[in-house]
């Protein structure tokens, strides 16, 4: 009988490692370590171990140490990595119609923004990422985006011959053309550089991105003028998702509506403080009329809409701009 007992409790022992066997997935963020981006992978990392009571351990690696946001998406969808936070602008390589986040002056502001994301059409979009290997677990705040450059931008007419970085996004190739500027894709971690030795004049981003990146260093002026909110997302790869238990898949879920939220304070704290800092870095912070850059656009608007094959969803945001 003992013979017996101690095979039992050896084949138990056997199992014991199997079944509490952690998974381990990295998470691959481009912004530096002081960024809210990067405090809100750190906390959705933590997150999802506490909620999986540590079967699921996630690696939060910042300021593109795992590739920079293009790569970072194909190496989600090939399961090299398992989580990433991209824009959806990088995310049209994968699914095109995602683009239609780039659109200038699409949202009215940060409310209709967040309620936009929140509609059955976001999680439409959304949806067709999962046939192509990736899955939106949540959306970051990316606020709003202005230009910064080396000669002051009061309207479209300044923009004239102007090289601006954008990300790899037609939609933002397009609209600095319809602007009467040439959009040229520059990796983000290049982008310093690239103002520093001319090979763009200028580029957009929004407040804690242009102070983590001190480009005030590099340029001298800066255009409130918010022509973009584009959201973040943190996406994971399908691969890692399917590997799951269904208890898994719901900890990873309340992670990113956690992280989610986390980020929307973080945020706000952030961009307040950062906009009070970039007013005594750049020569002029430009407050212009922003008709003349919507009435710009106004035609591309529609023209990419139809490329995407978007226009009723597009309709539908436009048409809810009036209740914000």
């Amino acid at each position: 009988m003992r013979m017996i007992a101690a095979a039992v409790t050896a084949a138990l022992l056997g199992l014991a490692p199997a079944q509490a066997q952690q998974i381990t997935a990295k998470y691959s963020g481009i912004q530096p370590l002081d960024h809210p981006s990067t405090y809100s992978e750190k906390y959705f990392a933590e997150e999802v171990g506490v909620l999986t009571k540590g079967t699921v351990k996630v690696e939060a690696y910042a300021n593109t140490q795992l590739g920079d946001a293009v790569v970072s998406v194909q190496s989600v969808r090939n399961g090299t990595i398992g989580f990433a936070t991209v824009s959806t602008a990088n995310l049209n390589q994968v699914v095109p119609a995602m683009d239609m986040y780039s659109l200038p002056f699409l949202f009215k502001n940060e409310a209709h923004f967040w309620w936009f994301l929140a509609q059955p059409q976001a999680a439409e979009l959304a949806q067709q990422m999962e046939a192509k290997g990736i899955k939106i677990i949540a959306y970051m705040d990316s606020g709003a985006r202005n230009f910064f450059s080396q000669k002051a931008i009061r309207s479209p007419d300044d923009m004239k011959g102007e090289k601006i970085r954008v990300m790899a996004s037609p939609v933002m190739v397009n609209t600095m053309k319809a602007l009467g500027a040439t959009g040229v894709p520059v990796a983000w971690a290049e982008l310093y550089t690239a103002l520093q030795t001319g090979v763009v004049d200028g580029a957009e981003n929004n407040h804690p991105s242009v102070v983590a990146k001190k480009f005030y260093e590099v340029s001298k002026y800066y255009t409130l003028d918010e022509h973009m909110r584009i959201p973040d997302t943190i996406i994971m790869s399908m691969k890692l998702w399917n590997q799951l238990n269904d208890d898994q898949k719901k900890a990873v879920l309340e992670a990113g509506q956690r992280a989610q939220a986390y980020m929307r304070g973080a945020w706000h704290v952030s961009e307040v403080k950062d906009l009070q800092e970039l007013k005594s870095k750049f020569t002029e912070i430009v407050t212009p009329d922003k008709a003349p850059f919507v009435k710009a656009v106004s035609g591309l608007v529609a023209e990419e809409g139809k490329r995407l094959g978007v226009e009723k969803t597009i309709a539908f945001i436009l048409d809810s701009q009036k209740n914000f």
